[in-house]
C-alpha cells in the first residue's frame, strides 16, 4: 500500500470519527442506530433490539453507544517510525455495556434497564462486569438462550442433524456417546449422572445417543435450559425482588403466557380416541379439564384430602402444628431493598441451591423422626419470597405426646446452619399450634394453597402489592421455570389408588367372577374402599386403607404397575404361527416406563385402564371420519345413478298387475263352480301362486 493511500485512509477515518462525535453531541433524545440494507432490499439487517438498547442508553446517559464506539486509526509503528499501523482504542464502559446487552432480543432492554439501575447503587465498572457476566452465561457458542422460539427450533433441527453426522461413523457405542455428550456440554445440556449409569447398566446407552440426535428432544432441553438460565440471570441482576418484579421476572412471565397459549391451541386441535371405538373421542383440552391439570379440580382435591386428615386428627385427639422454616441469609439475593452482601460473598446461590438446602434439611429431620419412631401426617407447601428464594410451610398432625419432640427436632435441623446470624432466631424457624376452637386447621394453609395454584379467593398478596391472581400467576411461573414441586402430602395411603378407584363408577357386584376367591367380608372391605373414594371421603378412605400411618406394603388396596407390551405374530419355516409378547419401546429405543393399569386386593385384580387411546390431529381425524361416511353415502348414490331403484319399482309394479288380473279371474269363475277344478289345476301348473305378492293383502 502506497503512502498516499495510507494517508488518505487515515484522513477518512479521522473525518468519520469527528463526524460521529458531532452527531452524538447533537443527537435527539431518541436517536436511533443507522441501519444497513441489503442490495435491492428495504429490510434492515440490524436487529431492532440494537435500536431499542441504543435509545435507552441515549435517554439515560445522553450518549449513543454506536457513535461512542472506538474507531481504528493509524499510529506509528514502534519498530519503524516511518511506517504506521491501525490501532483500536480500548472500549469505554458505555460501549462495553451496550455490546453485552444488544444481542439478546426481547431480553436486551431488560438487561439494559437492570444495568442502569445498578449504576445508581454500585460502581459503573462493577455494573459493566455484571452485564458482561450475564452475557457470557446467556451465550453458548453460536447460540443464545434469549433467542426466539422460532430461532430455537431451527437451531435444534441443525444441531440434532450435526450430532447425527458426528456419531454415524462411530461403531463403538461408548465412544459415540462421549462425542454426543461433549456436543451437548457446549450448549449447557447434559444427561443426569444417575440416568447415564442406569442406561449403561441396562445396556441402553444407545437410547441416550438417539435422544441427542432427535430434534424434539433438543427443543425441550433447550427450552428448559433457556428458561432456567434467563431467570437466574434476572435474579443475579437484582431484577427480581419485592420493589421490582416480584417472585419472577416479567420476561419469564410473558414467555410462560405465550407458551400456555400455544399449548392450549395444540390441545384444542389434538384428539384422543379409543382404538376400538373411534366414535369415542375427546380433545386433549377436554381431558385436561377433567383431570388435576385443571386448577379447580387440583385445589378441590387438596382441600378434600386436608379436611380428611383434620377429621382424623380430631377424632383421634391428635394435635396440629404449623411450621415455617426458611433459608439462611446467604440464599437471599436482596435484603432491606439492596443487594445482600452475604449472597454475593457466597457466590450468588441460585433458587435451586436454596431448595436443595431445604430438601436436605428436611430429609435430616425425617431421619430424626424415624430414629425416634415418631410418625406425622400432613402437607408441605413450597413458596417463594419476593426475591425468588424459597421457603416452606408445613401443616403436621401428630399424637399429643410427640408435639414437643417433633418441634424440637425440626427446629434443631433448621437452626443447624449459621444459627447466630442476625435475625436467625426470629425468622429462621417458626411454629404455631392449631387451636381447634378458633377455626379449622385447613384455614391455616388455605391461602397458601390458593396462592400457589390460581389465586382464587385471595383479594391481595400480603407479601407484595399484587392482587391474588397476579401473585399466583407469578408464583406458578417461578415453580415451573425452576422445576420445583410445590405440594407434597406426608403420610396417608396412596393417592394413586384413590384416583384409580374413582374411575370405577359402578358398585362392585359380589357375584362377579373377579371376586370368586373373596369371601363376603373381603368383598365388602374392597367395596368400602371404592365407595369412600367415589364419594370423595378421604377420612373414610384412609380408615378403609389401614389408617394414616399405614405403610405402603401394608395398605388394603395397592396399585398395579406394568411395562406396556405389544403382541407380535411370527410364522416359522413350517408355516406355523407363533405369538410372542415384547416389551414396548420408547421412540429412542429403550424400554418404556411402567404405567399404572389397575389395583389389586388380595386375589382380586381390578383393571381401571382397559381402553387403548391414540392421539391424532383433530382436523385430520374428522376428515378421515367424514371420508368413511361419505363412502357409505356413495353406495346409495350409485344405486340411484344406475337406475336400480327404478328397476325394483318396475318389478313390483308388474307383480301387482299380475295380482289384479288373477283377482279378476278368480272373481269371474267364482260363480261357475264347474270351472273351479280346471282353473285351480291350471293355476297350479303355471305357478300363479308362487308370486312374492301375498294375495291376502
Amino acid at each position: 500500500m502506497s503512502p498516499d493511500v495510507v494517508l488518505q485512509a487515515e484522513q477518512q477515518e479521522k473525518s468519520n470519527w469527528f463526524t460521529r462525535n458531532e452527531l452524538a453531541e447533537k443527537s435527539a433524545l431518541e436517536l436511533k442506530l443507522p441501519c444497513h440494507f441489503k442490495s435491492g432490499s428495504t429490510q434492515a439487517v440490524m436487529p431492532e433490539c440494537y435500536n431499542v438498547v441504543a435509545s435507552i442508553f441515549n435517554d439515560e446517559f445522553g450518549i449513543n453507544p454506536f457513535y461512542a464506539a472506538p474507531q481504528p486509526h493509524l499510529v506509528p509503528r514502534f519498530d519503524d517510525h516511518s511506517k504506521k499501523t491501525f490501532f483500536v482504542p480500548e472500549k469505554s464502559w458505555v460501549v462495553r455495556a451496550f455490546d453485552a446487552c444488544k444481542s439478546h432480543r426481547e431480553f436486551a432492554p431488560v438487561m439494559t434497564r437492570a444495568f442502569i439501575n445498578m449504576t445508581k447503587k454500585i460502581d459503573y465498572l462493577d455494573a459493566v462486569r455484571a452485564v458482561e457476566s450475564a452475557n457470557e452465561r446467556l451465550t453458548k457458542m453460536e447460540f443464545r438462550y434469549t433467542s426466539t422460539d422460532e430461532e430455537l427450533c431451527e437451531f435444534a433441527k441443525a444441531k440434532s442433524a450435526h450430532v447425527m453426522r458426528k456419531v454415524a461413523a462411530i461403531d463403538d457405542t461408548q465412544a459415540a456417546f462421549e462425542v454426543a455428550r461433549n456436543i451437548l456440554a457446549d450448549y449447557g445440556l447434559a444427561f443426569r449422572d444417575e440416568l447415564v449409569e442406569q442406561k449403561e447398566k441396562d445396556n441402553e446407552l444407545q437410547s441416550l445417543i438417539n435422544r441427542a440426535t432427535n430434534e424434539l428432544w433438543w427443543r425441550r432441553a433447550l427450552r428448559q435450559r433457556s428458561a432456567l438460565e434467563i431467570e437466574r440471570v434476572a435474579r443475579d441482576l437484582t431484577i427480581v425482588h419485592k420493589h421490582g418484579q416480584s417472585y419472577c421476572s416479567n420476561f419469564s412471565l410473558q414467555r410462560r403466557r405465550v407458551r400456555d397459549q400455544d399449548n392450549l391451541s395444540m390441545m384444542q386441535n389434538t384428539i384422543a380416541y379409543d382404538a376400538d371405538d373411534e366414535s369415542n373421542w375427546f380433545t386433549l383440552n377436554e381431558l385436561a379439564g377433567k383431570s388435576i391439570s385443571n386448577p379447580e379440580i387440583r385445589r378441590a382435591e387438596m382441600f378434600v384430602r386436608l379436611k380428611g386428615f383434620e377429621s382424623i386428627a380430631q377424632a383421634n385427639d391428635h394435635v396440629g402444628m404449623f411450621y415455617t422454616p426458611t433459608c439462611p441469609s446467604r440464599f437471599h439475593s436482596v435484603a432491606s431493598n439492596k443487594v445482600n452482601q452475604k449472597w454475593l460473598d457466597a457466590d450468588c446461590p441460585t433458587t435451586q441451591d436454596a431448595h436443595d438446602y431445604m430438601t436436605s434439611m428436611f430429609a435430616d429431620f425425617r431421619k430424626a423422626l424415624d430414629k425416634a419412631e415418631i410418625k406425622v401426617y400432613g402437607l408441605r407447601v413450597v413458596e417463594p419470597h419476593a426475591d425468588g428464594c424459597p421457603h416452606w410451610h408445613l401443616l403436621f398432625f401428630m399424637e399429643k405426646r410427640h408435639e414437643s419432640t417433633v418441634t424440637s427436632l425440626f427446629k434443631k435441623e433448621a437452626m443447624k446452619d449459621s444459627p447466630n446470624e442476625k435475625g436467625a432466631k426470629k425468622y429462621r424457624f417458626t411454629s404455631e399450634k392449631i387451636d381447634w376452637s378458633k377455626g379449622s386447621a385447613v384455614g391455616y394453609v388455605a391461602k397458601y394453597l390458593s396462592k400457589n395454584i390460581d389465586g382464587k379467593h385471595i383479594d391481595s398478596d400480603r407479601s407484595t402489592t399484587l392482587e391474588g391472581t397476579e401473585a399466583a400467576e407469578r408464583v406458578v411461573t417461578w415453580a415451573r421455570v425452576n422445576r420445583i414441586r410445590q405440594f407434597q402430602f406426608i403420610g396417608g395411603p396412596s393417592v394413586t389408588v384413590w384416583r384409580e378407584l374413582r374411575r370405577i363408577r359402578q358398585d362392585l357386584k359380589e357375584d362377579d367372577a373377579v371376586f370368586n376367591r373373596l369371601d363376603k367380608g373381603e368383598w365388602l372391605t374392597l367395596e368400602n374402599v371404592r365407595r369412600a373414594a367415589d364419594s370423595s371421603d378421604w377420612e373414610a378412605f384412609c380408615l378403609a386403607m389401614g389408617g394414616v400411618f399405614v405403610r405402603r406394603n401394608d395398605q388394603t388396596v395397592k396399585p398395579v404397575y406394568q411395562v406396556p407390551t405389544i403382541m407380535e405374530k411370527l410364522i416359522d419355516e413350517f408355516g406355523e404361527e407363533h405369538t410372542t409378547t415384547l416389551t414396548s419401546k420408547t421412540r429412542y429405543g429403550d424400554d418404556a416406563n411402567t404405567r399404572v393399569i389397575g389395583v389389586v386386593f388380595k386375589a382380586a385384580y381390578l383393571a381401571t385402564r382397559g381402553r387403548q387411546w391414540k392421539t391424532e390431529n383433530k382436523e385430520k381425524f374428522l376428515r378421515g371420519t367424514k371420508r368413511i361416511m361419505t363412502g357409505v353415502t356413495d353406495i346409495f348414490e350409485v344405486l340411484e345413478r344406475e337406475g336400480e331403484y327404478q328397476r325394483m319399482a318396475d318389478e313390483q309394479y308388474d307383480q301387482y298387475q299380475q295380482y289384479l288380473q288373477r283377482v279378476d279371474e278368480l272373481t269371474a269363475f267364482a260363480f261357475d263352480e264347474s270351472q273351479w277344478p280346471a282353473f285351480v289345476g291350471a293355476a297350479h301348473d303355471v305357478g300363479y301362486f308362487d308370486s312374492s305378492l301375498d294375495l291376502c293383502q
